[in-house]
């Protein structure tokens, strides 16, 4: 009988924790594990975006704690507008006396673009793609630079940096452009100047800004917004001064036989 008084002490022990009210099991917040999620999944996307968009946003950041909205292109020492001269003609020939690329070439002083001219003889979007990392793609069939037409160029705003090529970014600030900058076209030794008129962003289907023009004019073209292929940013600029072209050359431009039916992705 004494043997069984711990074990029955134990039983009524455990009959009297199990009649104990126990604390309530803390409830999940479901709000803070969506918002850690969110958290974690906002980190990652902006890592990515950098590590992908690195050169762009180090292109952008620069411009602005450089000069920003402002001329920090000297090499050509070319004025980004012609405020500053009373007439076209006191401006062409400033230019005339300046020092010009060796090649084909784009120079834009405002937003420090330099580039090569790259003459694409495809129309494949993977053809424009390839060509355009050397450089500002001259689209095929458009009008030649200084000569009467539309004569579009294109670049990228952004691009992978692991796929190689030096231009990658070369329109990354063109957004940057108003009425009034001027843009330098050289073309087989002949210098052209335009200046910017105005702008829109289009959706990749209107390709209505290939149209040709019944005078000379230039229309440059990249990606909107930046990083993404979404939409398309159209500059477009007239030709200014008196073209060093011969009459033969400056003649009417037929229209695009095979109008693509979308804009080139980048």
């Amino acid at each position: 009988m004494l043997d069984q008084l711990p074990h029955l002490a134990n039983m009524q022990h455990a009959h009297i924790y199990h009649q104990m009210p126990h604390p309530p099991a803390p409830k999940s917040v479901w709000w803070k594990e969506v918002l850690k999620f969110l958290g974690l999944f906002a980190f990652f996307f902006v890592l990515l975006a950098v590590i992908v968009m690195g050169p762009t946003i180090y292109t952008t950041v620069t411009y602005w704690f450089s000069n920003g909205g402002k001329d920090y292109s000297n090499q050509y020492n070319l004025p980004s507008s012609g405020d500053s001269f009373a007439n076209v003609d006191d401006l062409v020939s400033f230019v005339d006396n300046a020092q010009a690329p060796r090649q084909d070439s784009i120079v834009i002083p405002k937003i420090n673009v330099d580039a090569p001219l790259v003459f694409i003889q495809d129309y494949s979007n993977n053809a424009i793609l390839e060509a355009i990392k050397n450089g500002v793609g001259h689209y095929p069939g458009t009008a030649l630079p200084g000569r009467i037409g539309n004569s579009f160029l294109t670049g990228h705003s952004s691009y992978y940096w692991w796929s190689g090529g030096e231009y990658n970014q070369i329109f990354a600030l063109l957004h940057n452009l108003e009425p009034g900058d001027l843009i330098y076209v050289y073309y087989q030794g002949d210098k052209f100047i335009y200046k910017m008129s105005d702008s829109e962003v289009v959706s990749p289907t209107d390709v209505h800004v290939l149209d040709q023009t019944t005078t000379p004019t230039l229309s440059l073209m990249t990606c909107t917004p930046i990083g993404t292929n979404l939409r398309r940013l159209i500059v477009k600029a007239e030709l200014i001064g008196s073209p060093p072209v011969s009459g033969d050359d400056f003649k009417d431009f037929i229209e695009l036989p095979d109008l693509p039916s979308i804009l080139p992705l980048y």
